[in-house]
């Protein structure tokens, strides 16, 4: 009796690492199947060629090599379809992300400590992120990049309509008319 016990623990042991072992290769099959597309839109320079078969993270991983690249609209337009779908929350919180990053970058320029050179762009960075927030509130990347562009560019509270323009003092400068000056 005791033997029998012996083998069954043992033979439910063999059958759970046969399945994770199972798991994984369909996970390292599927990397394979990801890097090979990638390597062939390469090789093949369809570089803005979206194709509809092609899986989401090579499509993901395409934007991201031709962001590096410097091509931000062909990047933008393969990552808009995976941001607007949302069949896979997970490729769908990347794309935007990765959209909120790509603009980040492109409102804050080279230098990322000097002024900002779009607003706008900033502006539809913070929308991105709020939106990955919005589908995965854990995402500690994008709070953090959300962050990082609010501090660039702080929301105020309150009446947005208000013009925030100080209040001109009446300068007297000696020997000068009010019609001379500025």
């Amino acid at each position: 009796m005791r033997r029998g016990a012996i083998h069954l623990a043992f033979g439910t042991v063999a059958i759970v690492f046969a399945a994770l072992a199972l798991y994984d290769w369909s996970v390292f099959r599927h990397a394979q199947t990801v890097t090979r597309e990638v390597h062939d839109m390469t090789i093949n320079k369809s570089d803005t060629q979206d194709t509809p078969d092609a899986a989401g993270e090579v499509r993901l991983a395409r934007a991201a090599a031709l962001a590096k690249a410097g091509r931000v609209d062909d990047a933008q337009h393969l990552l808009d379809p995976l941001a607007a779908q949302s069949a896979d929350r997970t490729l769908q919180t990347a794309a935007l992300f990765n959209l909120g990053n790509l603009y980040l970058r492109e409102a804050a320029g080279s230098e990322a400590t000097g002024p900002i050179r779009s607003l706008p762009l900033l502006e539809q960075a913070k929308d991105r992120y709020r939106t990955a927030l919005r589908i995965t509130p854990g995402d500690w990347d994008a709070r953090y990049n959300l962050e990082r562009a609010l501090w660039l560019a702080p929301e105020i509270p309150g009446d947005q309509d208000e013009l925030d323009i100080k209040h001109q003092s009446t300068v007297r400068l000696r020997g000068a008319q009010s019609e001379d000056l500025p």
